[in-house]
């Protein structure tokens, strides 16, 4: 079973070492998402509860454990991720429900334990 901390550990060492293999492919995506999560008419906080919907809608689990991190860290409750995943399963369907099902409720409490 994979954890946040795991997921947040494996995406910084793969960023690593993209960045220094593929720094044109690292760079070009990474300066593009900065400009999206700069501070703008939406607060950080909702930022990434949209990224939370969209990581479930897509059942992208990496995405799912770093930008649900991303949300608390910003000051989202549990709640908020909790109705923010909901509407990426009302979009993406059975799969996403069952990405939620493993996955949701045990990052939610690893990121509340490591506060």
């Amino acid at each position: 079973m994979t954890t946040v901390a795991e997921v947040l550990k494996n995406r910084a060492v793969a960023n690593g070492r993209l960045e220094q293999e593929a720094p044109n492919l690292y760079h070009g995506f990474y300066d593009l998402m900065k400009q999206y999560y700069k501070p703008s008419a939406l607060p950080r906080k909702y930022k990434e509860l949209m990224a939370v919907t969209a990581s479930v809608a897509t059942r992208c689990i990496p995405c799912l454990a770093h930008h649900m991190h991303n949300a608390v860290s910003a000051g989202a409750t549990r709640d908020e991720v909790i109705d923010a995943a909901a509407i990426g399963v009302e979009f993406g369907g059975g799969p996403s429900f069952v990405a939620v099902r493993e996955h949701l409720l045990r990052f939610l409490d690893e990121i509340a334990a490591a506060k």
